[in-house]
């Protein structure tokens, strides 16, 4: 089923091992000889292969000097991994005919991607497993639009006085380039204040279920994020932001088939890479939120959560017509 070109409307008014089934920045250019050090090592494969390997090229142009070293010096680290990677891109884009994809996904760090302690070729195969899936579970347009980096309306929910904002987009474009390949944000919709942010990947169950895994929560940034999320909460008739978008991606992977979602636990959260300055920036006890969400010890990310039923009554109070409303936001975007 699709619902392209219709926005839902909702109001709280009214090798890894098998899963159980169940803007406009100004950037400082480089010459485009930064992005030949980086093709180098790249074999040409078919059109597919020339067209990613001349987008390559260029990216010295279009990205600051530190990303386009930091670029090159992965290339030049991870030969082979970084070119599987670019030559699946190529031959996704041909076979969906998207066309080229967003120079972040070019650009993604399979080496570090969502979970920690990860052989690099488990990271290569659930970032590859998250596009195969994603194909199956978006429409083409969903599909196209974030493949070029633009961010997709899932929905709205109205609260007692704001209404509050869901959109899907690539994780690289809200600070979870590490730890998803997509993201839902939920955001008020007035000033598009960011409430919470999710990163996930989806993942093949077996074969004919599908899931996701929960790689980074993020809260608001700057001091009033704490009042924003309480005024949020009541707004929403008790139901926290990071609960909605909870609940958005249990209603994402309902048609899967699957039990369960998953979630990476403190210990497999891909922060434990950086130094330790870097890692006390993460004051969130992700597994304490996990068990509390009925959560439970599993390899190999570290959680599973129950999907459940979201049965939610509409005609329940505020709380409950706010989760019935994000699941089903989740549920019915395609």
């Amino acid at each position: 089923m699709s619902l392209e070109g219709r926005l839902p409307q909702y109001s709280a008014r009214s090798d890894l091992p098998s899963l159980p089934n169940g803007g406009g920045e100004r950037v400082e250019t480089q010459p485009a000889s930064v992005g030949f050090v980086a093709a180098a090592n790249m074999p040409e494969r078919g059109r597919s292969g020339r067209q990613i390997l001349w987008q390559v090229l260029k990216l010295g142009g279009r990205l600051t000097l530190k990303r386009a070293v930091v670029f090159s010096m992965r290339l030049a680290r991870h030969p082979v991994l970084t070119t599987r990677w670019l030559t699946f891109l190529g031959a996704f884009g041909d076979r969906y005919k998207l066309g080229l994809p967003h120079d972040d996904l070019i650009r993604k760090s399979v080496p570090t991607f969502l979970l920690h302690g990860a052989r690099s070729s488990q990271r290569l195969e659930l970032l590859t497993n998250h596009f195969d899936v994603a194909s199956e579970v978006l429409s083409r347009r969903s599909l196209m639009a974030l493949w070029r980096g633009t961010s997709m309306e899932m929905g709205t929910v109205g609260g007692r006085g704001e209404n509050y904002r869901v959109q899907l987009l690539l994780a690289d474009h809200c600070g979870g380039r590490h730890e998803g390949a997509f993201a839902i944000r939920l955001s008020r919709q007035s000033d598009r204040y960011a409430l919470c942010t999710v990163s996930f990947a989806f993942v093949r169950c077996d074969d004919d279920a599908y899931s996701l895994v929960i790689g980074g929560m993020q809260g608001p940034r700057g001091g009033d994020g704490k009042r924003a999320l309480i005024t949020a909460t009541r707004d929403l008739g008790g139901l926290r932001p990071k609960d909605a978008v909870l609940l958005t991606l249990q209603g994402l992977a309902s048609e899967g088939n699957a039990k369960h979602i998953y979630a990476v636990s403190n210990d497999r959260h891909v922060i434990n890479r950086r130094r330790r300055k870097r890692r006390r920036m993460m004051v969130a006890d992700l597994d304490a939120y996990w068990a509390d969400r009925g959560g439970e010890p599993s390899d190999p990310f570290g959680f599973s959560l129950p999907i459940g039923e979201g049965t939610s009554a509409r005609d329940g109070n505020r709380r409950d017509q706010s989760k019935r409303a994000f699941r089903d936001i989740g549920a019915w975007f395609y």
